[in-house]
């Protein structure tokens, strides 16, 4: 279950690069916007989706590992680092999040 959660938390970033991708679309076939722009939609709707199962974690610290890890793309080492606590220890505090993000 950890591995689909981690799946699922990962293409909050994914989104972004479709987003980017469509915007261009738009750029270049202008007279297809209405569809680039539903894609943009759905992409920016699950963003938002993800960002706020991750507010429901705890909205603290277990959070603020899934914010870092999943929407910022930072590795567990550098979150240990931002938050000034050892790795080992933020890699106790993911698993912890991730057993309590619930995906619906």
């Amino acid at each position: 279950m950890r591995e689909e959660k981690k799946k699922y938390l990962s293409s909050y970033l994914l989104q972004e690069t479709k987003i980017n991708r469509f915007k261009n679309m738009m750029e270049l076939n202008p007279q297809s916007a209405d569809i680039y722009q539903k894609e943009i939609d759905s992409a920016l709707s699950l963003r938002e989706k993800i960002e706020k199962q991750i507010k429901a974690v705890d909205g603290d610290i277990l959070s603020e590992v899934l914010f870092q890890k999943y929407v910022f793309g930072k590795t567990l080492e550098n979150i240990g680092y931002t938050l000034n606590y050892s790795t080992r220890h933020i890699e106790r505090l993911h698993i912890k999040a991730l057993d309590k993000f619930r995906m619906e």
